[in-house]
């Protein structure tokens, strides 16, 4: 499998299937998304703000779908999960280095694109949520606080699937990517939305046309403050998050240890992180 998406041009097939994705013939509309459903049927459409197929203009509608009130709770927690998803790598932020697998390091300074940047989270932490092609791809604040900036990084679209994240050194500071700052009153986070192969693209709510008509750094013109589940972007077809914790935000979300590798987790539940 990785042997042939190094011969295939990933991005141009990428962005090729998101301008399918996003076809609102009815008639193309209704057999994409209808096999997707099929495909994928743990999709869940009862907690969907549109509950039925044929309220969505596209295969992508369908996809970046919403969810009706309520179906998230958010927990009463200093930080919630900002996605649905499952478990990958986590764990302390050492000599600038994070994991996307057990033995596989990347560099955070090349992951942020600023390793100056990188150097003030020695000693945090960090944590890897997965989102599956049927589950809710919607990305939220995990915490309260100021939205600093959000930052959009080029680069190649190779899948995040076991085999190419056990196997492809330093996939996540490969791919394109776009990450948000927030400060808080106990630390700084960011959260990173890492693009993938077909994914049409990522749609940040305070920015949503970086990475297609402007590039580089976002500010806010005013302070931005955002809550716990407030919606930070979307991908346009699904991909990873990676939280980046400070160590002083690590040692204030002390408590439980992450949930295992590989174990499902919904938006708005309670994250910490063991001492």
């Amino acid at each position: 499998m990785i042997a042939l998406m190094k011969l295939l041009p990933r991005v141009a097939l990428s962005r090729l299937f998101g301008r399918l994705a996003r076809i609102e013939w009815p008639v193309v509309s209704h057999l994409s998304i209808q096999l997707f459903h099929f495909i994928f049927p743990r999709i869940d459409l009862p907690e969907a703000s549109r509950k039925r197929r044929g309220e969505y203009r596209s295969l992508q509608d369908f996809f970046t779908r919403s969810l009706e009130p309520g179906a998230r709770p958010i927990a009463d927690s200093l930080m919630v999960s900002p996605c649905d998803g499952a478990f990958g790598a986590s764990g302390p932020i050492e000599n600038h280095t994070v994991f996307q697998a057990k033995g596989v390091p990347y560099s955070l300074g090349e992951f942020l694109g600023d390793s100056t940047l990188a150097s003030t989270f020695e000693g945090g932490a960090f944590c890897t949520i997965y989102l599956a092609p049927w589950n809710y791809h919607r990305v939220h604040h995990p915490v309260a606080g100021q939205l600093v900036r959000i930052r959009h990084i080029a680069g190649d679209l190779w899948p995040v699937n076991r085999s190419a994240v056990e196997g492809i050194p330093g996939l996540f500071a490969r791919n394109e990517r776009t990450w948000a700052e927030i400060e808080t009153e106990q630390g700084r986070l960011i959260v990173v939305l890492v693009g993938a192969y077909n994914v049409g693209s990522i749609r940040m709510v305070d920015a949503p046309r970086l990475g297609k008509e402007s590039f580089g750094d976002w500010v806010s013109p005013e302070p931005k403050s955002v809550q716990p589940g407030d919606e930070l972007g979307v991908f346009e077809m699904g991909s990873t998050v990676v939280l980046i914790l400070d160590e002083s935000l690590r040692r204030a979300s002390l408590g439980p240890s992450w949930p295992d590798s590989r174990k499902d987790v919904r938006m708005g539940a309670s994250l910490s992180f063991p001492g």
